[in-house]
């Protein structure tokens, strides 16, 4: 890195001496950096109008599926985990808050995986840890937890299955909705 902001630096200091206001500024030679690659063919263009990713479709074989599936699992069993350490009477507002980190995570990354509803669950999840204390909520936050089992455990099927867990993500997200509503309004 040092090397190239040398080269950088170089190329500045000759240009300021010798290039005339306005005119454009010159390209740094990288060559010494940056070798050119021998034998290297270039890469084909798409066809005009094709998506340049239409092949990357085809990547998502039940291979790179099941893989999928073992990383959600994973996270789930994560979500479970520190939701089981929250629970516990010594519980913290650190414990929340793995779990709060917990969910964020399986938000971002289950639309990935090919789960859109455990993403809605989590994120509403999160919505709810975000305005709970340690001991709050707890069946609402069980509610999520196990309604995120429940769609991994289905699986990436058809499209019942979406209409199933969109439901289960609807009523969740009003329920959340209620609850924080009814927590604001007691404090204010």
């Amino acid at each position: 890195m040092r090397m190239i902001g040398k080269l950088f630096s170089k190329a500045a200091d000759v240009t300021a001496r010798t290039r005339k206001s306005g005119e454009p500024l010159p390209a740094p030679d990288v060559s010494r950096v940056l070798k050119p690659q021998a034998n290297v063919a270039p890469l084909p263009l798409p066809e005009p109008g094709a998506s340049p990713f239409a092949d990357d479709a085809g990547l998502l074989d039940d291979g790179m599926a099941a893989q999928f599936e073992a990383w959600m699992r994973r996270d789930l069993e994560s979500l479970r985990q520190t939701w089981a350490d929250a629970q516990k009477p010594d519980a913290s507002a650190e414990d929340y808050r793995r779990l709060y980190t917990t969910a964020h995570n399986i938000t971002g990354a289950a639309p990935s995986y090919g789960y859109p509803s455990v993403s809605r669950l989590s994120q509403s999840l999160c919505k709810l840890l975000s305005r709970t204390q340690p001991g709050e909520n707890a069946p609402l936050i069980n509610l999520h937890v196990e309604a995120c089992r429940a769609a991994i455990a289905a699986g990436v099927q058809g499209e019942a299955s979406h209409t199933i867990a969109g439901a289960v993500c609807d009523a969740l997200e009003r329920r959340v909705a209620t609850k924080l509503e009814l927590k604001i309004q007691a404090a204010g």
